[in-house]
């Protein structure tokens, strides 16, 4: 293998754990007493509430372009998983968080200014059938693909140690379950995905320093024969 291939791995690696810690960090926590309170509308209205879920997001796509590239560096189930449920789940992801995004801020902007029954409509699109059960198996998907790439990883050989790219396919599985912990335990979780895509792009660099000092002999031989 190339290597610089692994080298491939490290913008998407960054982008996902930088904006999942983000998102989980700048997210107004204001519904968390209920979607129809004053504190929910103002979350709602905040601008950080859409700053944070386009982040959170861009997080999950970043995943499913890390998951393209580790399919493309490696043969295997494992590999072709990886790269057929994360784009998935992306997709079937990313509607419902538009409607998170856009839709409950319109209504948020609505309530702050007087109109405090706009937000009834707040449960009607968070529980709209299709949307969630779009976004349900949608989160499933990416968590295959977070275990499938973590395996494709480990038996490539594309990191060092061999298992450091667990603890982020890991965090990919918990992105559903995490939705239901309170406001610290999302923080926290959002510190420990972006903690664990750290731990993989320090393996990646170490996987690629190691691979570099293992061609260098072969190389210096070539070139003494060129030479010769």
């Amino acid at each position: 293998m190339n290597p610089l291939s692994p080298t491939r791995l490290l913008v998407p690696t960054a982008a996902t754990g930088a904006l999942m810690a983000t998102y989980l960090l700048l997210r107004p926590y204001g519904d968390g007493g209920g979607s129809t309170t004053p504190a929910a509308a103002e979350a709602f209205a905040s601008p950080w509430w859409v700053l944070a879920h386009v982040c959170g997001g861009l997080s999950l796509a970043a995943f499913g372009w890390l998951a393209l590239a580790v399919s493309d560096l490696t043969e295997g189930r494992a590999g072709r998983l990886a790269r057929w449920a994360g784009p998935a789940g992306v997709v079937l992801v990313l509607p419902y968080y538009g409607a998170e995004t856009y839709g409950l801020q319109a209504v948020g902007a609505r309530a702050v200014v007087g109109d405090p029954t706009a937000l009834a409509l707040v449960e009607q699109i968070r529980n709209q059938p299709v949307g969630l059960t779009l976004f349900a198996l949608g989160l499933l998907l990416l968590a295959v693909s977070g275990v499938a790439t973590a395996l494709a990883c480990q038996r490539a050989g594309l990191t060092s140690p061999a298992w450091a790219a667990w603890p982020l396919g890991i965090g990919v599985a918990l992105v559903l379950p995490q939705f239901f912990l309170p406001s610290s335990g999302r923080v926290v979780f959002g510190l420990a995905y972006a903690l664990a895509a750290t731990v993989l792009i320090v393996a990646v660099l170490r996987s690629r320093r190691t691979m570099l000092a293992s061609t260098e002999p072969a190389l210096a031989r070539g070139r003494a024969a060129v030479a010769g």
